[in-house]
């Protein structure tokens, strides 16, 4: 089970580095999921064998956890003074036919001390005595918290005069919700019932309902000793060295720790964002585009007739060479005054742009969806706008100057322009015609040849014949510059039409990684679901005592 665990948390946090590189989530994001802890009691031991019950004495400073644990032993395994070993290190007690076969990694040996006994009658047992709780010194609590996962039961040690000093307890409680607790009372030669009482009401407000609270008087001399629990205490830990008692303990152990991993998964996918995702700022990002395309159209009004101006009429052969965009790139830099951005695509176009980008990006943080990599991709798009409306730009241009007017307009001024050649033509013929068969019929009839106003007449019609068409077709012919400013206007409207769609494409595509990424870490957390729920810890009466009553709470949802 242990191998299992260690692979599914291996297989999510590959997955949350994976979300993190990408910028899906931040290090605060996947920081619970890598503090889910896989070090067990068990995994002190060689797997497959039956391993002893880990039982670990903590409390402050002067409470007699020496004393107790000697009384427990029965022999003195235990130094006991003001400057116990205990102070700075950890001290493990177990049968000699024991072995820890694998310590935490990264952990200091040289502050383990561990000695042997040969009672068989506590063979299932293995004691440690834990440095002071309440020490002065960061880095014996850090030796505590680092042994924590490795304990089955934790034998917390007040006295009378100090029960109230719950730093200790308390800090434990914050990271030991895996573990059975026990409490007691030491020294109770000196205590008084309404001191017990006490301390039971605070650790039931601290969540812990009907808990173990034992008295014991650990004196050396038997006689002096005052009544206590000291064989309840006994009859416990032997009840909790079963076998049986232990594996439900790994069982719910080991469920605690799949719920810190679904639960840890779970927030990692709730950051990720809600059901819509990014298709939902598709419709916020038409209208900002839109009010945002309308305000660059104008601005850019002016821009777009001085250089189409320019360039229909040669007179500033540097603006022609601005939106030239077809120069080699090793070319001679041009300053910035020629440069083709500082006159269609200049800085106040550029702010625009990017203020439109800024609005969509707070839309989406404000949906709670990853900002990083949607301000990635956006900035890569707006490093080549400027090139594109250019480039598309003087593509319109010059085929709105190959091709003036729109199709009816074209084919009107074709038809003006042969006109104004056939009907010239036409009236020609017909005026030779009749000088023809006037000078046939004057010289066989002897009658009067053409005169002065059939002169005139054919002139008239000849010139009317030729002027209307002419006319017409000077008259349908576009201008230049207007058609320059209208094919630069078209494609520059075109380029900020396509650079508004390409970042609806990139946020249809970020959604399709989120939906991936989403389903991924489902399927992760689906396996964490514990495989056997240990619902006879429900049905003891002793495990029910000894566990906290938010780690059962944390149980019964987890199954």
């Amino acid at each position: 089970m242990q191998i299992v665990f260690e692979q599914l948390l291996s297989t999510a946090r590959s997955w949350a580095e994976k979300a993190q590189a990408g910028g899906w989530l931040t290090s605060g994001d996947v920081h619970a999921l890598n503090e889910v802890d896989v070090r067990t009691p068990a995994a002190l031991f060689e797997a497959g064998t039956h391993r002893p019950l880990v039982a670990a004495f903590f409390g402050g400073t002067g409470v007699g956890k020496s004393t107790l644990l000697n009384r427990l032993a029965g022999q003195s395994i235990a130094r006991t003074g003001v400057e116990r070993p205990t102070s700075r290190e950890v001290s493990l007690y177990l049968h000699d036919s024991v072995k820890i076969q694998h310590l935490p990694k990264d952990f200091p040996t040289d502050r383990v001390r561990t000695a042997y006994h040969h009672d068989d009658r506590r063979r299932q047992i293995l004691w440690i005595d834990m440095p002071d709780i309440d020490s002065t010194e960061l880095s014996n609590r850090q030796l505590v918290l680092d042994w924590l996962p490795h304990i089955d039961v934790l034998i917390y040690v007040v006295s009378p005069e100090r029960y109230r000093d719950d730093k200790g307890w308390r800090l434990l409680q914050a990271h030991g919700g895996e573990h059975g607790w026990l409490f007691v009372m030491n020294q109770w030669d000196r205590g008084h019932p309404a001191q017990l009482e006490d301390f039971a009401k605070l650790l039931t407000k601290a969540g812990f309902r009907n808990p173990i609270l034992v008295r014991t008087d650990s004196r050396e001399i038997e006689g002096e000793r005052k009544p206590d629990d000291f064989e309840t205490l006994e009859a416990i830990l032997q009840d909790m060295a079963d076998r049986h008692v232990i594996h439900q303990l790994e069982l719910r152990a080991e469920t605690l720790r799949l719920d810190a991993l679904r639960k840890a998964l779970n927030d990692c996918l709730e950051k990720l964002g809600n059901r819509d995702g990014y298709l939902g700022l598709e419709p916020n990002w038409s209208t900002i585009w839109r009010e945002t395309l309308e305000d660059l159209m104008k601005g850019l009004e002016w821009p777009i007739r001085e250089v189409a101006h320019a360039f229909v009429t040669h007179e500033a052969s540097v603006l022609r060479r601005r939106i030239d965009l077809t120069k080699a790139p090793d070319e001679k830099p041009r300053s910035e005054k020629t440069r083709p951005e500082s006159i269609l695509w200049d800085e106040w176009a550029e702010s625009r742009y990017r203020d439109a980008q800024d609005r969509l990006i707070v839309d989406a943080g404000e949906r709670g969806l990853a900002v990083i990599p949607l301000k990635a991709r956006l900035d890569a798009l707006a490093g080549g706008v400027g090139r594109t409306v250019l480039a598309e730009g003087q593509r319109s241009l010059r085929l709105a100057l190959a091709h003036p007017g729109n199709a009816l307009q074209r084919f009107f001024l074709k038809l003006s322009g042969f006109l104004s050649v056939l009907l010239p033509l036409i009236a020609i013929g017909w005026v030779s015609y009749r000088v023809v068969k006037g000078y046939y019929e004057s010289a066989l009839y002897h009658l009067a040849y053409l005169g002065t106003d059939f002169a005139i007449h054919s002139a008239l019609l000849i010139v009317l014949s030729w002027l209307l068409p002419y006319f017409l077709y000077r008259k349908l012919k576009p201008s230049a510059e207007r058609t320059a400013i209208k094919g630069l206007r078209d494609g520059i409207a075109s380029a900020l039409d396509l650079s508004g769609e390409r970042v609806a494409e990139q946020l249809r595509e970020m959604e399709k990684e989120r939906r991936v990424l989403i389903e991924e870490g489902r399927r992760i957390a689906s396996l964490s679901a514990p495989a056997e729920t240990p619902a006879a810890v429900q049905g003891s009466k002793l495990l029910e005592r000894v566990l906290p009553a938010s780690a059962r709470t944390r149980e019964k949802t987890a199954g």
